[in-house]
């Protein structure tokens, strides 16, 4: 079948899900092929389809089709990571309100942090992260989070081209990168002071599903707010919504 004829049908299919899903009473073949305006002989081997995979169901008494169980399935999925993601960012606005500083979700993405989410601190801040952009993550407090489980030739592998410095700060060294990793697994938390933005200090932590470290959190201090009390508070804080939110990954498909 040419590609275009593929894709046609693959449009027909989804604009017959579309519409049953707009109705608990479905529809009958004539009804789908005149709303559609799909000839009855074109509509049948999709229906055909979508029935024997269980995405719609067909009743022996009224000869309707309506939304089958895989369909609701995947809705399902759909609602289930909204609703994580929400209680996620919900943890990060906990976050902010207990040390009054910018938390950051981040993800892995050929070595550099992708800034997934970002809740900003109610004072003023000097953050220059932006949601959708990334940086490379042997610079950051949460890219290092991310980088956790990483040995030296990982690394190495990673960033075959080096690590190249953002600021006078930042680590160019691949054994110095690979001992604080190693210091990150002992104590679940990852620093990191300037070495992405000056005048910045970064405390993050990796969040893990089935052992492995899927994304990470942190929070980011202008150097004059940083401090032990204040250090002391943000681990406090991102251990405990880490502890949450990994007990959320275990239920929950979540792509990050």
């Amino acid at each position: 079948m040419p590609s275009g004829d593929s894709h046609r049908s693959l449009a027909r299919a989804l604009d017959i899900l579309e519409l049953c899903s707009l109705s608990g009473i479905g529809y009958t073949l004539t009804q789908l092929s005149q709303y559609l305006g799909i000839a009855k002989g074109s509509i049948s081997p999709l229906l055909h389809t979508l029935l024997a995979r269980g995405y719609l169901t067909l009743d022996d008494q009224d000869h309707h089709y309506r939304i089958g169980r895989m369909a609701f399935r995947i809705g399902n999925t759909y609602l289930e990571e909204a609703s994580a993601l929400r209680e996620i960012y919900r943890l990060m606005h906990d976050i902010v309100s207990v040390c009054h500083e910018t938390c950051h979700l981040g993800s892995l993405k050929n070595g550099d942090v992708y800034y997934l989410k970002k809740v900003e601190t109610p004072l003023r801040s000097r953050t220059v992260t932006v949601e959708g952009r990334s940086l490379p993550a042997y610079a950051t407090g949460v890219g290092k989070a991310l980088l956790a489980d990483y040995q030296l030739p990982q690394l190495k592998a990673l960033y075959y081209d080096g690590l190249y410095p953002l600021t006078e700060h930042t680590i160019t060294d691949f054994r110095l990168l690979a001992d604080q990793l190693a210091e990150i697994r002992a104590s679940g938390f990852a620093y990191e002071c300037e070495e992405s933005t000056r005048g910045i200090r970064c405390i993050g932590v990796p969040l893990r599903k089935s052992g492995k470290v899927v994304a990470a959190l942190s929070v980011a201090f202008p150097l004059e707010r940083y401090n032990d009390a204040a250090a002391a508070s943000a681990r406090q804080a991102l251990d405990e919504a880490r502890r949450q939110i990994e007990r959320l990954l275990c239920c929950v498909e979540l792509q990050f």
